[in-house]
């Protein structure tokens, strides 16, 4: 999944680590303080790193910015949602702990979708970019 940016190549392989995190606590909803820990790391992380890749493209001239910003932002807002269902469940009556496990598969399926289909249809684009000159 290296498209040849170590900055970005970096902060992919920790979200990968911060979406496992999520995993793991869903395995244990329990403790639904932890889960939304874990939602509250990757949605900080994930701002930054799109920060982070956003500054990157302006310096590199990337065309495709607009786009690709746009679509950051309709993946934290993806996020965002699923964090809202995932606090729903852990903050009703009885903190619905057996919901949370229930949905725990379709929101891992959800996650590792979310970063690695973006990663590989579109940050992939910016690997041609990087090859092709120093941006300095």
């Amino acid at each position: 999944m290296s498209i040849g940016n170590e900055d970005i190549d970096s902060d992919h392989r920790y979200l990968i680590l911060l979406i496992n995190t999520v995993e793991l606590v869903l395995r244990h909803p329990e403790k639904p303080e932890h889960v939304l820990q874990a939602f509250d790391e990757l949605d900080y992380y994930a701002r930054r790193h799109f920060d982070r890749e956003e500054r990157i493209q302006i310096a590199w001239g990337y065309i495709h910015y607009d786009e690709h910003k746009v679509e950051h932002q309709r993946l934290l807002d993806a996020l965002a949602a699923l964090r809202m269902r995932v606090e729903t469940a852990v903050s009703a009556p009885g903190g619905r702990t057996d919901e949370l496990a229930a949905q725990s598969g379709e929101i891992s399926t959800f996650l590792r979708h979310w970063l690695i289909d973006h990663v590989m249809k579109t940050d992939m684009k910016l690997a041609e970019l990087f090859r092709k000159r120093d941006p300095f």
